[in-house]
């Protein structure tokens, strides 16, 4: 009896590490499921992105900088890069004024002298609505930001008269949260 004891004993164990091993299968397969749809929503992004470049959907026709979608990818990933790298950079919205008259050749104006104030393609420059520009610097933290300010600010100014605002936030120090920075920004120009 004892022998055999023994024995039901261990097919007991045994018949629990299958079970284990059944439920560590399941999950491990679950895992590699999430994993495919991680990976397929990612080429699906990666797809968009070139499906896209080189074409007008990248670049506003008008200004010359990147469209507000393109824009807001590049700040996306560059948000997840310098999240995973731990860099700095700094975002900065300009809102303008400018008469109805001569509307387009500012804006032209605008989008050209807002690209001279930052290192392209490094940073990048986007016209986010139709009289607000977006930029990113990246390398560049709250010590720095008024320096690009100021930067931005004289070349505007040397456009002639322009009515503008210029807000700008810093990661990490002025936020986390890339939504929730871009709303307070869009609240800050307008």
């Amino acid at each position: 009896m004892d022998e055999r004891t023994e024995l039901l004993k261990r097919i007991e164990e045994l018949e629990e590490k299958l079970r284990q091993c059944q439920q560590r299968e399941q999950e491990l397969e679950a895992l590699i499921e999430e994993y495919n749809e991680v990976m397929k929503k990612q080429f699906q992004v990666f797809d968009d992105f070139f499906e896209k470049l080189g074409t007008t959907k990248m670049i506003d026709p008008l200004t010359r900088v990147y469209a507000k979608d393109h824009f807001l990818r590049l700040l996306s990933y560059q948000h997840q890069r310098a999240f995973e790298e731990n860099t700095p950079y700094t975002i900065f919205f300009v809102k303008t004024k400018v008469s109805e008259n001569e509307r387009e050749k500012a804006l032209m104006k605008i989008g050209k002298v807002l690209k001279e104030c930052v290192r392209v393609p490094l940073d990048s420059v986007g016209r986010y609505s139709d009289d607000t520009f977006a930029l990113f610097v990246i390398g560049v933290g709250k010590e720095t930001a008024p320096n690009i300010e100021e930067r931005i600010k004289n070349h505007i100014e040397s456009i002639g008269d322009i009515e503008y605002s210029i807000a700008y936030k810093s990661y990490p120090e002025d936020f986390m949260d890339l939504e929730k920075a871009i709303l307070d920004l869009e609240k800050a120009v307008a």
